[in-house]
């Protein structure tokens, strides 16, 4: 009998070794491959789309004094749904780091690893050892949702990363010290900031106070929820007074996005879609998360993390309810799914070998990926070489140049006259009189030069104009006024007819 004993306990020492050599392989693996990524896509610019370049151009419009810009007004048209702290430094560091997008990844780049960090770090605090608080940061830094979120220049990896710092102040040794509300205050401050970042980001603080209610910390609650929601107050103030009022009716046009009831009723839907179709890794730790933390929750009622998993899923599925909502936006559940998973092993010795080895397993899902998305990032052409080629045959005049990537505009060295075709489409589709300034440029010519990211001569591409982006009869005056002249990439140029009578 003993003899199985000793046969048993060694076989659990070797798998447990096994566990702890992948997980501290991958924690070297993987920064060394997105620093890889990160580094060719400071070279090569692989990601600005449309969406990147909303982003982009509104950081122009702050370096010009204009926090947003208008639905319509001098500048051409606005339309947004971005809070403003991502925008705002992105504008500041182009003074230090000169180009736009520069200062946009390095941002990026520097909140995804502040967000790993935030992650060991609360870990850490909640006793959760050094090799599962390491496994369950690198995989954080594994999944797609996080490597989008590293290497586009977009908000979501701010917000998720001034949140999870928030939530770290408030787990540990400092929670129930009552001389030291410094670290309630911080907290409440960096809640504030990634409220700032991105408008949906109130999860963290929501769950904190629930928490430390169903704990009977009544007051240290109620000091929290009042210092983010006087933090919150005045991040709409400023929001409000910087944009000379304008914000408070773009978001009124903007935030929903152009949704319907039964748009918002298939959430649920769309995002299991999304996490299959382009984040394995974070399915793989979503479930058992859910297992795990629903048997901590019975057990532990008023610890923080199963409620913050639950408040990530609840608010996710508000936003995917919106249209336009892709699938960068699941990356706060899959660090609240990593978190909770963890944490939830580590408090359990009888599952703690499982929940670790999820992690060893999700990470070697993990590494294949990292591999994956860097050699595809290689096999790519340069988009910073492609929009060099776009602008190079187009008429250098005054004229403004109408592009569905804003950013190539900036490239030109232009204000660009659009900010977003998905935003103009929404407001357009409320308010039809706000395009008539667009039909009436392009009806007289107007633009030296119309850029599109996919061809409309295709079913997709017809119907993405129609449906999507632009919206009413902007093929209709396309076609009557431009014709098709050249393509670099996925970038379709079209150019002002020859009128009769007229030499262009």
């Amino acid at each position: 009998m003993s003899w199985f004993d000793e046969s048993g306990l060694d076989e659990s020492k070797a798998i447990s070794k096994l566990y702890s050599v992948t997980i501290v392989t991958a924690s070297i693996m993987v920064p060394v491959l997105l620093l890889w990524r990160v580094v060719s896509n400071f070279r090569n610019l692989y990601y600005m789309s449309h969406a990147e370049g909303a982003w982009m151009t509104s950081a122009y419009d702050f370096t010009q004094g204009v926090l947003y810009r208008p639905l319509f007004g001098p500048l051409g048209y606005g339309g947004t749904r971005f809070f403003p702290l991502y925008i705002v430094l992105t504008g500041s560091l182009s003074r230090i780091f000169g180009r736009l997008e520069d200062s946009g990844m390095i941002l990026s780049a520097a909140s995804v690893a502040l967000l790993a960090c935030g992650c060991f770090v609360l870990l850490r605090r909640l006793d959760v050892s050094v090799l599962v608080s390491l496994g369950a940061a690198t995989a954080i830094l594994t999944a797609a949702t996080t490597q989008e979120a590293l290497v586009h220049t977009k908000g979501d990896g701010l917000a998720a990363m001034l949140n999870v710092w928030g939530l770290a102040l408030c787990m540990g040794p400092h929670d129930t010290d009552k001389g030291k509300r410094g670290w309630l205050y911080a907290a409440a401050a960096l809640f504030s900031l990634a409220f700032a970042a991105k408008m949906t980001t109130v999860f963290g603080v929501a769950a904190v106070v629930l928490a430390w209610a169903f704990g009977r910390r009544t007051q240290d609650a109620l000091q929290l929820c009042l210092a983010t929601g006087i933090g919150f107050i005045a991040v709409l103030s400023a929001m409000y007074f910087g944009s000379g009022g304008r914000a408070l009716e773009i978001f009124r046009v903007c935030a929903g996005g152009g949704g319907s009831l039964i748009y918002a009723l298939e959430a649920p839907y769309r995002i299991i879609g999304s996490a299959l179709e382009s984040d394995p890794v974070m399915v793989i730790f979503l479930v058992p998360a859910v297992a795990f933390g629903f048997s901590h929750f019975k057990k532990f009622p008023a610890d923080i993390l199963p409620i913050y998993f639950v408040l990530v899923l609840a608010v996710t599925t508000v936003i995917f309810g919106s249209p336009g909502t892709l699938f960068n936006h699941l990356i706060d559940l899959n660090v609240a799914a990593i978190l909770l998973l963890a944490y939830a092993a580590s408090r359990n010795s009888a599952v703690l070998e499982i929940g670790t080895g999820i992690l060893a397993i999700g990470l070697i899902v993990g590494c294949v990926e990292v591999v994956a998305a860097l050699r595809y990032d290689l096999g790519r052409p340069s988009l910073r070489a492609e929009i060099h080629k776009v602008l190079e045959k187009i008429p250098t005049d005054e004229r403004p140049i109408l592009a569905e990537n804003s950013f190539v505009v900036l490239q030109a060295g232009k204000s660009p006259y659009m900010l977003d075709p998905f935003m103009f489409r929404v407001a357009t589709s409320k308010y039809p009189a706000l395009g008539s300034d667009l039909w009436q440029k392009l009806s007289h010519q107007d633009f030296s030069a119309v850029v599109l990211e996919r061809d409309p001569e295709t079913a997709d591409g017809n119907n993405w104009y129609k449906e999507v982006h632009f919206g009413q009869e902007f093929l209709q005056d396309l076609e009557a006024n431009y014709s098709f002249s050249y393509s670099v990439g996925n970038r379709h140029v079209y150019l002002p007819k020859p009128r009769a009578g007229l030499i262009q």
